[in-house]
């Protein structure tokens, strides 16, 4: 069986493949008006990029790699594989790719792109817990937020759902609000600048897990074969949380803020990932509350948010 585009054959990620298959998703997701699958392909094609196999990209062949639920680590139902490592695209990435895309690669006429500002693991529902998905209620609806129904292994319960362009105003209200108190854009770059800090720790000690991996082995045969298991398990999972702890605090580092002195009008024009990363840097978690009690018809009467500011 040929490997999967993006892994490596014995797993684990091809950096290389990984790196351009993410942005051939940006642009199937992103671009206005939406690409089709088959000039993303030409694209990737004329950038040398090649599939798997050494092949040349085809439309078909594109959307085929990325509606492959492994792609963001899931299972055919959609379920995080236990033990899987770093992922091409994260699960909502994943999610809006399939939104956005038919099955045969070319965009769905009904609904238009959108890039959503607090999904991965921002916002979470107020009742439950849980971190809510960028979703539509159906193919003609906007963009909007749920708490996915509950599963056997997730236990979410499918209650809250707010529209998009009531929540992600009333939450950038709030934040450029924060930024524009006393002494807030200091803590934001001294929070920036403790997160590049951490990134150096945690890179250098991704570097290092071929080293652990080895050490590990050498002494396999001193070691009970559960004992082995479990430490073997360990490293991997500290490998995944590692990795994905970066990919978080990129987002964080990556916004241009030290030299901004109009935060409003940099917003305005920003583009969405910095918006997002700004977002993040100042909140912890927005929650969504529930309608009821009063609050249906007020947006920010179903917000709160945990601050990263007032804690520094």
């Amino acid at each position: 069986m040929a490997r999967l585009s993006g892994y490596l054959n014995g797993g684990g990620l091809n950096p290389t493949e990984a790196a351009f298959l993410r942005r051939a998703a940006s642009r199937l997701r992103l671009t206005e008006p939406q690409e089709s699958a088959n000039a993303v392909a030409n694209w990737l094609n004329d950038e040398g990029h090649r599939t798997a196999l050494g092949g040349l990209w085809r439309g078909e062949t594109l959307m085929r790699t990325l509606s492959n639920p492994k792609m963001a680590g899931l299972d055919a139902d959609g379920q995080p594989i236990p033990g899987f490592e770093e992922t091409v695209l994260t699960p909502d990435e994943y999610r809006d790719l399939k939104a956005s895309r038919t099955e045969r690669g070319s965009a769905a006429p009904p609904r238009d792109s959108y890039e959503y500002l607090l999904t991965h693991g921002i916002a979470g529902c107020g009742e439950c817990g849980y971190d809510v998905s960028g979703a539509r209620v159906n193919a003609a609806a906007g963009p909007g937020y749920r708490c996915l129904p509950p599963t056997q292994t997730r236990r979410s319960c499918g209650k809250v759902r707010m529209n998009a362009d009531r929540l992600e105003p009333a939450v950038a209200e709030r934040v450029l609000a924060d930024i524009l108190r006393p002494d807030t854009h200091e803590k934001l770059l001294r929070i920036q600048k403790d997160a590049r800090e951490e990134v150096v720790r945690l890179r250098a000690h991704i570097e290092g897990a071929e080293q652990r991996f080895a050490a590990l082995k050498a002494v396999r045969t001193s070691m009970v074969p559960q004992a082995y298991k479990a430490a073997e398990q360990a490293t991997k999972d500290d490998l995944k949380a590692c990795r994905a702890r970066v990919r978080f605090l990129e987002q964080l580092t990556d916004v241009p803020i030290s030299n901004v002195d109009d935060i409003v009008s940099w917003w305005n024009s920003a583009p969405r990932a910095s918006q997002r990363g700004l977002v993040m840097l100042s909140v912890t978690k927005v929650h969504i509350l529930a309608s009821g009690g009063g609050r249906g018809h007020d947006p920010h009467g179903r917000i709160r948010i945990d601050w990263r500011t007032t804690t520094r």
